[in-house]
């Protein structure tokens, strides 16, 4: 059950885009959540940074703003934000990125129904430049799926629960698990999702109630040009969930395992 709620805003030369990512949360109809915006040593963009902390407290929302002790790299940074918030429950957001009005009401009413959960996704639009928005349909998405279901469930579809700024869960399943990997830069997002999903089950919100914006100034508009190097990361971490699941000695779906591996080459050789 969400108790408490941190949004945690990791930040490096935050973009014109970001003042949109707090006009989100300023909107929200469900005001109790504290803000934490981490600041790994930007060089530009201050001035939105010290924007939206003047629009936060204006409008009553509790914000911190914190330094990492050294500049740190992508993923690090977003660990080292995760452990410097102090609610029960954390929910990270990109800059850019933003929240329909009811995203923290109807976030605390789905944990409040499922006594059990300690992460949330919500599906999501995705817009891109010159492309007209898409909304993500996520089989998960509609209600609460136990442990004991997407054990099995991450190994034959692997990653469907959206980006992180669709995401939320408690600080100590996060602290529990390790935080982000860093050794995989590009996925390690999916990878702490996927083990959300198959340690604690996962809360899916069906209402699309994130908005997922690949600007020019993030990082996945490199992707593209990062096949190769996804490729790997994806067969890692896969492999990282079958072994895990190989150690506990219980039944899982080797052939659907063998058929993800199988999809994920041949949705690399096709471009």
């Amino acid at each position: 059950m969400l108790t408490s709620l941190e949004v945690i805003l990791p930040l490096r030369n935050p973009p014109a885009e970001f003042l949109q990512t707090v006009a989100s949360l300023l909107a929200q109809d469900d005001r109790d959540f504290q803000v934490l915006l981490s600041d790994n040593y930007s060089r530009t963009g201050r001035e939105h940074l010290d924007t939206a902390v003047s629009q936060l407290r204006g409008a009553g929302i509790p914000v911190r703003v914190v330094r990492p002790p050294l500049e740190l790299g992508r993923v690090e940074h977003w660990n080292w934000a995760h452990l410097e918030a102090t609610a029960a429950w954390v929910k990270p957001i990109f800059a850019g990125d933003w929240l329909a009005p009811g995203y923290v009401r109807q976030l605390r009413a789905g944990t409040a129904a499922h006594a059990d959960c300690r992460y949330a996704f919500t599906n999501f639009v995705l817009h891109r430049v010159g492309k007209p928005p898409e909304t993500s349909a996520s089989p998960w998405a509609g209600g609460y799926h136990p442990a004991t279901v997407m054990r099995d469930r991450v190994l034959t579809h692997g990653m469907q629960f959206g980006p992180p700024s669709a995401a939320a869960f408690a600080r100590e399943a996060f602290v529990l698990l390790g935080g982000y990997p860093t050794t995989l830069p590009i996925c390690a997002d999916s990878v702490l999702f996927c083990k959300l999903a198959a340690r604690f089950g996962v809360l899916g919100l069906a209402e699309p109630l994130c908005h997922f914006n690949i600007h020019e100034a993030r990082f996945s508009t490199s992707l593209p040009g990062k096949r190769r190097e996804t490729l790997d990361e994806n067969l890692t971490y896969y492999g990282q969930l079958g072994y895990h699941a190989w150690t506990e000695n219980r039944p899982w779906p080797k052939l659907g395992f063998l058929r993800l591996l199988v999809r994920e080459w041949r949705n690399f050789r096709r471009g």
